[in-house]
């Protein structure tokens, strides 16, 4: 398996097509739509859930983890559980139309959360210490985002705080917390604002059931496929070393 290749594939990716799409229909009345969900409770709900590192995994894997294709196939069961759920509770947010659609938001960000800290378990990193924190806070910013031009920006700025070795670039811890919170703000108005775009159509009641499932797979699909990169350049980094 050519993981270099799959690497490289991910870097010169576009977002998912239904993501696309959905920006591309929605995208003249998306930022009204995004006032709908305060930026305010987007943050609070990612500083509080990514601090729950024991939350229970999302599935159970016992694998060899210098096996790296065992590693991959285990993240992508992360991925597959993920998305079953996340599709489920967006269906049932879209059932109201507009009166509804957000109430599943906070949800959406705990799942991709758990789904990013699991799929780095997947790989043999435990998520521990603030330092991880504000890496798994890029890995969700890297997935919410679909202007082409801020995600290589992003992207770069992920692949750069992994040293040679695999491990993460250290960061006095007096300047970890402001880069932190700094994270926070950027990943809760990009949050804010992609996940409404998106689901602009939902405001319809019942079509919005089909429209927040379909929303809702589409995101933690691209919040798998981040992960996925991410962890996996840090084990091919380590395996280099």
């Amino acid at each position: 398996m050519d993981f270099e290749k799959q690497q490289q594939a991910y870097r010169n990716s576009r977002p998912s097509i239904i993501g696309r799409g959905f920006e591309i229909i929605t995208n003249p009345v998306g930022g009204a739509v995004a006032g709908f969900v305060p930026s305010g409770l987007v943050r609070g709900v990612l500083q509080g859930i990514d601090q729950a590192i024991g939350a229970p995994q999302l599935v159970r894997f016992d694998h060899d983890l210098s096996d790296l294709a065992a590693c991959q196939n285990a993240a992508e069961r992360v991925a597959i559980a993920t998305r079953a759920i996340s599709g489920t509770t967006g269906a049932a947010s879209g059932i109201g139309g507009i009166l509804t659609m957000g109430l599943d938001i906070p949800a959406t960000i705990a799942l991709a959360l758990r789904c990013i800290r699991d799929t780095g378990r997947a790989y043999g990193y435990d998520g521990k210490g603030a330092r991880e924190r504000l890496f798994r806070l890029q890995v969700l910013e890297l997935a919410g985002l679909n202007d082409k031009t801020l995600r290589a920006e992003r992207l770069a700025a992920l692949e750069a705080g992994i040293g040679s070795d695999g491990n993460l670039t250290e960061m006095p811890a007096d300047e970890i917390e402001p880069i932190i919170e700094q994270a926070v703000e950027r990943v809760s108005r990009a949050l804010a604002i992609a996940l409404f775009r998106r689901r602009v159509g939902a405001v319809v009641p019942l079509v919005g059931s089909v429209i927040g499932g379909a929303v809702n797979v589409s995101f933690q699909g691209d919040v798998g496929e981040a992960a996925r990169f991410a962890f996996q350049e840090r084990r091919l980094k380590a395996g280099k070393a």
